[in-house]
């Protein structure tokens, strides 16, 4: 029995998917203007629904609309669109972006020259669907380097998409042109539009769950680091160090906890004006960072105040690593402001009730001693908790 769904029915489908999708991240877009993840899809969106609604009067209107126009601008929303997705991911750098550029350009030029001297659907097919392949391969890459589980995802689908544009090229040289092109009724067309309706819908979907796990990862940062220096905040410091702490008192190790700030902070602010002095807190959690082994930790509690919690290391460690964060401060960086710092140290050997709160109080006291000797140094707790 033969099979047959009118092309136009299953494109008009295409098309209402794309508009519906249109609708959806244009409601999102309003109040994300900026957004240029989002403006790159939302344009990729108009381009196809551009390249369907011509595509759906084909034969009725002039071949240059309904196969050179479409095809182009087709091409142009599938760019657009592995080009969002690849930025969503934080890999649509510079020269990536150039190379997209120069890709999609090319590929316009090389269809348009291939539909004014060398029109053949074969030809024009074969073509597409090799210039297709290549525009969808970033995305398989981006995805085998992503951590996110439905960015996997999205990057086998694209491989799929990849494969069955390599087969569909390769085949239109031997396949008869009259069973493979989707504008002949059969078993074939069937299968080739309802999959890509079905992906193109998935595809979609995948775009704005994408979007919300962008989103839901930035609030996490939000929560829990200091949008200035980079450092955990005081409640994500507290909750990271208090795990640290159990699991010590579990393996009976020793951690040491240095509370420290900048000495004079008040007068760096007055003297150099409030930029200098928030460079200062970057620099200073930035070398602080560069010193931290794995499984250390450094917080900000606000102002000019650091925490930093040293795990399994002893007295004579953590010593050592208080003489060489000064010794680094002390001899500055080119054109930055000169500061010092002052710290309060305590080693303990952590139980299984330890709280932060106790660790802080002591070597607090500690700190203020510090200054009291002088300042740009550091002292021992001397206070048992």
């Amino acid at each position: 029995m033969e099979i047959y769904v009118d092309s136009t029915i299953i494109t008009a489908l295409l098309f209402i998917g794309f508009l519906f999708t249109l609708i959806m991240i244009g409601s999102y877009g309003y109040t994300h203007k900026r957004d240029l993840t989002l403006n790159m899809f939302f344009l990729a969106k108009c381009c196809q629904i551009l390249a369907v609604s011509l595509m759906v009067f084909r034969g009725d209107i002039p071949d240059v609309l309904s196969i050179w126009l479409a095809n182009i601008v087709l091409y142009a929303g599938t760019s657009l669109e592995v080009a969002a997705l690849v930025n969503l991911q934080g890999y649509l750098r510079p020269k990536m972006r150039l190379i997209y550029i120069y890709v999609t350009t090319a590929g316009i030029m090389g269809f348009s020259i291939l539909f004014i001297f060398y029109n053949t659907e074969s030809a024009r097919i074969a073509y597409y669907s090799f210039l297709t392949a290549i525009l969808l391969l970033p995305v398989c890459l981006v995805g085998f380097k992503s951590s996110s589980l439905l960015m996997k995802v999205v990057s086998l689908l694209y491989g799929v998409g990849v494969i069955f544009s390599i087969v569909r090229g390769m085949a239109a040289f031997f396949v008869p042109i009259q069973s493979f092109t989707l504008y002949n009724p059969g078993v074939l067309q069937l299968v080739v539009l309802l999959s890509f309706y079905v992906l193109s819908n998935l595809m979609n979907l995948a775009f704005l769950l994408l979007m919300k796990e962008k989103v839901d990862r930035e609030l996490v940062v939000l929560a829990n680091y200091d949008d200035l220096t980079g450092a955990l905040n005081r409640r994500s410091f507290t909750q990271h160090a208090e795990h640290i702490l159990r699991q010590s008192a579990k393996k009976q190790a020793v951690v040491s906890y240095l509370l420290l700030d900048v000495d004079h902070f008040k007068t760096i602010n007055d003297t150099h004006g409030h930029v200098a002095g928030d460079q200062v807190l970057r620099d200073l959690s930035q070398t602080i960072q560069g010193m931290l082994d794995k499984g250390d930790l450094y917080g900000r509690y606000g102002g000019d105040e650091f925490g930093i919690l040293l795990s399994e290391k002893n007295e004579e460690e953590a010593d050592r690593f208080a003489a060489g964060l000064c010794n680094t401060l002390n001899r500055g960086k080119p054109g930055s402001v000169p500061f010092h710092i002052s710290m309060g140290i305590l080693t303990v050997r952590p139980t299984d009730n330890m709280k932060m709160e106790a660790l802080y109080a002591a070597c607090d006291t500690a700190l203020y001693e510090a200054k009291s000797n002088g300042r740009n140094g550091f002292q021992r707790a001397s206070r048992s908790i």
